[in-house]
């Protein structure tokens, strides 16, 4: 596992345990449609469905937030995928929402931050 990709995996789990900590339930991780998309975590939380793409920067962000590198593609693609889970589970399409995870990590791999930020405002 590449640097990125092992940064990229502790940031999921990272999420993940944050959201089962505040009583989220997870539903699924890293579901994916094939030729369609990928989408890291699925939970529910207090009667939503919360559907979470986890990004991940190192502190000095030399590519932009974690949030802005979930763009307007990459967002229908996770929303396209989210019809199938929904499909498959039963599960109406208004009790979904979307976020994108931005994990912040120090020079040394430690996480410093996390911020929560809907894909549509």
């Amino acid at each position: 596992m590449t640097r990125n990709q092992n940064l990229g995996k502790n940031s999921e789990d990272y999420v993940a345990h944050y959201l089962e900590s505040r009583g989220a339930r997870i539903l699924a991780r890293n579901y994916s449609v094939h030729r369609v998309g990928e989408i890291d975590i699925i939970c529910e939380y207090k009667g939503k469905i919360l559907v979470i793409e986890v990004k991940s920067r190192h502190f000095n962000m030399n590519y932009g937030t974690p949030e802005e590198a979930v763009t307007k593609e990459k967002q229908r693609k996770i929303m396209m995928t989210m019809v199938e889970y929904c499909k498959e589970n039963n599960i109406p399409l208004d009790r979904v929402s979307y976020y994108a995870a931005g994990v912040i990590h120090s020079a040394d791999g430690q996480i410093q931050s996390l911020q929560f930020t809907p894909f549509f405002e």
